[in-house]
């Protein structure tokens, strides 16, 4: 058995949800169940749908050295001794303390501090210049590292995308779950005013947390060539089926990358700014701006792109082969064995043995 603990909700988004519920999935395919360790109800329906089992710890997400003691007792009675952490909310003390009677893993990518782990996955397209094992070593820790592209944790679905043909040109639009600032809005009304949704089909995602999705099916749902969308399980029917697409910093970046869609990225959070830098700079996706700086000149740039790759099939081409070389889809699976050899490689000494493992898994 692998623990895990993160969460998901209308403030945070799914992303670190779906990436561990990836590398959950591949350790079933290797013969090891996953459990979930979650905040609340919100987070456990998602472990539930995916079809995993989860203990609701009913704390705040974003206080974690509160629940620390509650979850370090409740992994002390079902012999947790392998913890997953994906949270921007770990403090030095809560690793520690988990690290006590748990190997634990944590996956990376603010560089907030030197966690202290046992593995530290950052699959980021930069990673490797952040001499993670110089500064852990200076630290005095014996951390062992799953660092760039190649550790991306995407389902298995994502491994050998095929091209569906289709008639016309699709682009695809996804900015995060949230989406505070209504990026959505703005690309779909500049596309309109610029006559573009005459020429394609834009298919914008948006689910139950986009702050804004009354808003949109007010104002888009009429046009012709404009389709609002729920999420998918995941994206790979829609990378398969589009020509094109519009993303923000995130997951979603290295999806596209694995299917090879021609992509345009822009940013609205802090910790995206650094791949979109590190993509634009090496040639593999154009960087349209943050939105958050520059609303305007970003969505100008985003539709600027868009014209670029829909006049230019040579282009989109080019761009899809440079994507699919850096992602190859594989990531959970080399993290899954990562983890396992983890757990077969040492155990923590201070644990509690006189409990029963068996317990049941989900825990309102």
């Amino acid at each position: 058995m692998y623990f895990i603990r993160v969460d998901a909700n209308d403030r945070i988004g799914i992303g670190h949800m779906m990436r561990c519920l990836c590398i959950a999935g591949a350790l079933r395919r290797r013969g090891c169940e996953s459990t979930f360790f979650v905040a609340d109800k919100s987070s456990a329906a998602l472990v539930a749908d995916a079809g995993f089992g989860y203990v609701c710890l009913h704390s705040d997400y974003d206080h974690l050295d509160v629940e620390s003691d509650k979850l370090l007792q409740l992994m002390r009675e079902r012999r947790a001794d392998n913890l997953l952490v994906d949270s921007y909310f770990v403090t030095e003390s809560y690793l520690k303390k988990i690290r006590s009677v748990a190997n634990v893993a944590y996956i990376d990518d603010i560089n907030k501090f030197i966690y202290p782990c046992d593995l530290l996955i950052d699959y980021n397209i930069y990673a490797d210049e952040l001499d993670y094992p110089g500064r852990y070593r200076a630290a005095g820790l014996e951390t062992s590292f799953a660092l760039g592209m190649e550790y991306m944790p995407l389902r298995e679905s994502y491994m050998n995308i095929q091209r569906k043909p289709h008639e016309g040109l699709r682009v695809l639009i996804t900015t995060g779950a949230t989406d505070s600032y209504d990026v959505i809005g703005h690309i779909l009304e500049k596309a309109v005013e610029k006559g573009l949704d005459e020429r394609m089909e834009m298919i914008a995602i948006v689910g139950q947390y986009n702050h804004n999705k009354e808003s949109l099916l007010e104002r888009f749902s009429s046009r012709k060539n404009i389709h609002l969308i729920d999420p998918q399980r995941d994206l790979v029917n829609l990378i398969a089926s589009c020509d094109m697409a519009v993303t923000a910093g995130g997951t979603t970046v290295y999806e596209m990358c694995a299917g090879g869609l021609p992509c345009v990225m822009l940013t609205l959070a802090d910790n995206q700014m650094r791949a979109a830098l590190a993509f634009s700079s090496k040639g593999i996706i154009p960087y349209a701006g943050d939105v958050r700086t520059d609303m305007e000149g970003t969505i100008n740039n985003v539709i600027s792109r868009l014209e670029e790759y829909a006049s230019d099939a040579d282009l989109r081409a080019a761009r899809a082969g440079r994507m699919k070389q850096v992602v190859d889809g594989r990531g959970a699976d080399r993290i899954a064995e990562l983890l396992m050899n983890l757990h077969n490689a040492k155990i923590p000494q201070q644990r509690e043995t006189d409990t029963d493992p068996n317990l049941p898994v989900t825990t309102g």
